[in-house]
């Protein structure tokens, strides 16, 4: 009888166990946030490859983010444009090398139907600056010089390998996401901010 009482009991410790203390962000985090939420618009070039468990796409993008909405072009490996996806207050556009047009409310469901692919754009331009997109992200870990390593969000998870200075602003040179159905890594191989 006392044997089979142990599981439970094993089972009651357990659960009375603390859970461990949030990470607390390094001080240089604050500094670095702030430095970087000075930023309202910017323009990247850089590489993009995305994998999906049926589909793929790699190539290059140009991607103009400004308070209107942003113009994001893609290119196959070879240089040659394959589509333009273009949001502002009104929507969605996306206009394929064929000149095709479709539209829609938002990126994601956009991207889906034409692509095969969501693209998390009602995120990604805080992401792709390193800095989490409103109140609700769990920032699992920071670098040695206080910038975002890890985070959660939005059933996003968000790696950044690389980080590179650019005029005194430092911005990732590498990010990764994935979710349960894609996975994003884009190369940023220059950048343009308002910061600078």
């Amino acid at each position: 009888m006392r044997l089979a009482l142990i599981p439970f009991l094993l089972l009651a410790g357990c659960a009375i166990l603390p859970s461990p203390p949030p990470t607390q962000p390094p001080p240089a985090y604050a500094q670095h946030l702030q430095r970087i939420e000075q930023i309202r618009h910017f323009a990247l070039v850089g590489r993009i490859a995305i994998l999906t468990e049926t589909k793929g796409f790699s190539g290059s993008i140009r991607w103009h983010h400004h308070s209107e909405g942003d113009a994001i072009a893609f290119y196959s490996p070879l240089g040659t444009q394959v589509g333009q996806l273009n949001s502002d207050a009104d929507g969605v556009t996306l206009t394929t090398a064929s000149q095709q047009t479709y539209q829609a409310d938002d990126a994601e469901t956009l991207t889906q139907q034409t692509l095969g692919w969501s693209l998390p754009l009602h995120g990604l331009p805080d992401w792709v600056l390193g800095r989490p997109a409103g109140q609700d992200a769990e920032i699992l870990a920071w670098d040695e010089a206080g910038r975002i390593a890890r985070m959660k969000q939005s059933g996003w998870e968000i790696e950044y390998p690389s980080y590179h200075t650019t005029s005194g602003t430092s911005l990732p040179s590498k990010v990764l996401l994935k979710s349960r159905k894609l996975d994003l890594k884009l190369v940023i191989d220059d950048w343009q901010t308002d910061a600078n």
